[in-house]
């Protein structure tokens, strides 16, 4: 044997086991092992004053529970989802309502479409509220942004 037959079979070896690792991590991949969402936690960000104590994505809804940290008594006045997509998301938003401090509030958004919203996927809903003191003169309007990253469940 020749060293340049040789050094073809080694080369011809390796390249036969690097078809063999890379049919073996597209496997992988097209099965979904290495989809990293399905592993990181549900998360509900909001700002201090409004803390976010428990939410969940069903088809056509959204609900989130917060608590009035702000300490005192608001009057929301319009809330808004939306995300990212294309179409972004669409919900019909609850009606303005007046909230006390210190108390909790279950916020529910329904008919929800659009924005990616399937079953068994994870989506980020973005929240806006709107709202003023009500036991302020002015009532000057302030807006609180809040995120909401999660798989849509059917329970």
């Amino acid at each position: 044997m020749s060293k340049s037959q040789i050094a073809l079979e080694y080369l011809a070896t390796y390249a036969w086991a690097f078809v063999v690792v890379a049919t073996a991590i597209g496997a992988l991949y097209y099965f979904g092992i290495f989809d990293f969402s399905n592993y990181l936690p549900q998360k509900c960000i909001f700002p201090s004053q409004f803390k976010c104590l428990d939410f969940s994505l069903n088809p056509g809804q959204v609900r989130i529970k917060l608590a009035n940290n702000l300490g005192e008594d608001i009057r929301v006045t319009s809330l808004q989802i939306t995300n990212d997509a294309n179409p972004p998301i669409s919900c019909t938003a609850p009606l303005s309502f007046d909230w006390a401090s210190s108390t909790d509030q279950d916020i529910i958004f329904s008919s929800c479409t659009g924005g990616a919203y399937i079953l068994g996927e994870r989506v980020d809903v973005k929240m806006i509220i709107s709202y003023y003191a009500i036991n302020t003169p002015s009532r000057q309007t302030h807006l609180i942004n809040g995120k909401i990253n999660g798989r849509v469940t059917s329970s």
